[in-house]
């Protein structure tokens, strides 16, 4: 396998974890398919101006081997958010072949503007 990525369209897998939204409740991002991908995976979680009275965020991702039954993968959780412009990218080896995110939110009248990605190298042949 490569390390190197010079086409990163042509070369990864690209999930949207979370598509760009304000989360006031916790949620569960689309599933993503990742049966072409090999390596470790990488998830980017960003997010924009928070508000409400002791908002918090914790972000991680599952995966799932039938697309229905989700575990948590082992080392895939972001450390928790409770100010405005956080950044965070973590790496992880998935076991199954779907994966999502899922956000865990809480606070008096939360709201956190986020996005997520989750990407993967393509196999090479």
């Amino acid at each position: 396998m490569s390390t190197s990525l010079h086409d990163l369209p042509s070369n990864m897998i690209v999930g949207a974890g979370l598509t760009p939204r304000t989360l006031t409740a916790s949620a569960n991002g689309t599933s993503a398919d990742f049966i072409a991908g090999d390596g470790r995976c990488t998830a980017l979680q960003i997010t924009g101006t928070v508000g409400g009275t002791s908002p918090s965020l914790a972000g991680k991702i599952q995966e799932s081997a039938d697309n229905s039954n989700w575990t948590d993968v082992s080392g895939a959780a972001f450390a928790a958010v409770s100010s405005a412009d956080n950044a965070q990218a973590i790496s992880f080896d998935r076991t199954k072949r779907f994966l999502r995110y899922v956000a865990t939110v809480t606070g008096t009248s939360p709201s956190f503007p986020i996005a997520v990605v989750i990407t993967q190298q393509k196999k090479q042949v």
